[in-house]
Formats: C-alpha cells, sequence, structure tokens
C-alpha cells in the first residue's frame, strides 16, 4: 500500500477541470479526471484513490442532483476515499443529503473556490496518509508476529526460545484493545511473569477482570503439571486483589490432571485459561484476537476440550 494518494476529479466541465488540476499540480497532487458516471465508476477502483471531487449535479442539468446519486456507490468502492462535493447550486437539502451518502466535505463553486479547494483538499489528504500509514504499520506488526512464531517454533535453544516466545505473547496482546499496555518478563525479588498486561479494556466482557492480566509461557516439549497450574495461579491471587485472570502457554500441551484441576475448579476468583500450541498458532492467524481470546476464555469457563 502506497501512502502517496492521487485525487479524482469527477466533472462533466472540461473548463473546470483543467482548473482544478492546475490547482491541484500546484499543492503537489497527481489527479486524475472522469466526466461521466461510467468513467468514474472505473477510475475511482485505481490503487491509492485518497480524494474525490465530485460534482454534485455532473451532467449540469438544473433539475437533477445525478453527482450525488453516485456518492454511495464510490462510497462502497473505494471506502477509504474522502469525497468533497464540489456545487455551483448549494442548497440544504443537498448539503444535508451528501453528508448523510458519506461526503467527507462540500464546497461551492464561488469566488473563494481556490483557497477553500487547496485547504479543504490538503485536510482529507492528510487524514487519508496517516491512516494509510497506521494500516502499513498493522501489516509490518503482522508480518513481525507471523516471523516470531516462526522462529520459536524452529528455535532448538530453550532460552532463546523463551524469549522468542514472550515478544510473540506481548506483540499478539498488544493487538486487542485495552491491552496495548504490556510489559515483557517483569522480575520481582520473589518471582517473574513472562508478560503483565494492564487491563484498560472498554469492553465489559474484560472488565471484570481485573486491573491486571498474568501471562506464562512453558515452551517444555512434554506437558505442563498440575503444581505448574497451581504456582501461576498463586502469582495472579499475590496481586492485592488487582488481577483475577490469566493465560497460560503449554507448546507441549497439559496433563490430563492439570486439565481437570481448572476445569473443575469452582471456587475462589482467579481464572487460569490453559492455552496450547494449536491454540497459539490460532491466536496468532486470528484476525479478530479480541473475538479469538474472549473464545478461549468461555471454553475455559465450560470446561470444554476441543
Amino acid at each position: 500500500m502506497s501512502v502517496d494518494g492521487h485525487v479524482l476529479i469527477i466533472d462533466d466541465e472540461k473548463d473546470l477541470i483543467t482548473v482544478y488540476r492546475e490547482i491541484l499540480a500546484e499543492e503537489g497532487y497527481t489527479s486524475f479526471s472522469a466526466m461521466t458516471k461510467e468513467e468514474a465508476l472505473t477510475a475511482v477502483l485505481q490503487p491509492g484513490c485518497a480524494v474525490i471531487l465530485l460534482d454534485q449535479r455532473l451532467r449540469g442539468a438544473a433539475d437533477t442532483n445525478s453527482g450525488l446519486d453516485l456518492l454511495k456507490v464510490l462510497r462502497s468502492r473505494a471506502p477509504a476515499a474522502k469525497v468533497i462535493v464540489v456545487t455551483g447550486y448549494a442548497d440544504p437539502d443537498s448539503a444535508r443529503r451528501a453528508f448523510v451518502d458519506g461526503a467527507w466535505d462540500y464546497l461551492q463553486k464561488d469566488r473563494i473556490l481556490d483557497p477553500l479547494l487547496r485547504t479543504k483538499v490538503r485536510n482529507a489528504m492528510e487524514v487519508w496518509r496517516e491512516r494509510s500509514l497506521a494500516a502499513l504499520s498493522a501489516e509490518k506488526r503482522e508480518a513481525e508476529i507471523a516471523d516470531l512464531w516462526t522462529a520459536a517454533q524452529k528455535e532448538g535453544d530453550a532460552n532463546k526460545k523463551g524469549s522468542l516466545l514472550e515478544q510473540l505473547l506481548l506483540r499478539l496482546f498488544r493487538t486487542v484493545p485495552g491491552f496495548e499496555h504490556a510489559t515483557a518478563n517483569r522480575v520481582s525479588r520473589l518471582e517473574e511473569i513472562d508478560v503483565l498486561v494492564q487491563n484498560s479494556a472498554a469492553d465489559p466482557f474484560w472488565q471484570k477482570e481485573g486491573n491486571y492480566i498474568l501471562i506464562e509461557c512453558k515452551n517444555w516439549s512434554g506437558p505442563v503439571g498440575v503444581p505448574e497450574l497451581k504456582l501461576f495461579r498463586q502469582k495472579i491471587e499475590d496481586r492485592y486483589g488487582r488481577a483475577a485472570l490469566g493465560f497460560l502457554i503449554a507448546l507441549g500441551g497439559y496433563s490430563e490432571t492439570t486439565k481437570i484441576e481448572e476445569w473443575t475448579r469452582r471456587s475462589g476468583d482467579s481464572l487460569v485459561v490453559l492455552l496450547d500450541a494449536k491454540d497459539l498458532g490460532s491466536l496468532v492467524g486470528a484476525s479478530d484476537r479480541n473475538a479469538e481470546l474472549k473464545r478461549f476464555h468461555e471454553r475455559q469457563m465450560l470446561g470444554r476440550s476441543e
């Protein structure tokens, strides 16, 4: 994805298109034009369509708003593009309709068209670029998560594997809204916590789980037993009442007695969600990690296996 977007001009007046393109060129923008509905519907699909200048009446008829009739279709084909409706026939009803149908801004063709056009296009382009940069960062983040998971699975050294898994879990939980404040390898004089998540979620589902969520990963080749589960549960309960939930990840799986221990325990305020390598891989590949974590949580609450 490029963050160098262009402007699409949709107008049936050649002279006005020329004026627009000269103004936009002075501002450093690349622009393309379409004079008919058919041309517009094709042009809007071109990658990098960031801002659309849409003539409200398009065909110039005094009794139609055929440009506005295009607005919803343009928004559906290029949802990230910012549409600025331009008109020489401004009226309250048309302006209201334009914004209801998804217009970003509204501009009259009058004597101050030049400075307003420059400002409105600049503002719209800045928003589009910011979102494009954010998307690029998300793509980079997801690529890094996938690479960490691949490297962790291949790593033979236990210490390096543990470090890779901590970094993986840190990045995974930071992608969930409200879990962005997560830190790895928190060590006190008495214990070590692989990942500590500050729970700032606005989602009511997570709000009841306390101020902090603990995450621990056992990169053992064999199954994790009951003593490790109890030790992790104690870490949760020792947080001065500020934590109620933990995720215990065991790449080698769990002994049956460990699963039974957590599934059958119904007293106390803490819950440990047990995840194995398959679950972790599912979380890595999930498009909605918030929903995936909720699924794991529900599975643990119901004492259900998959």
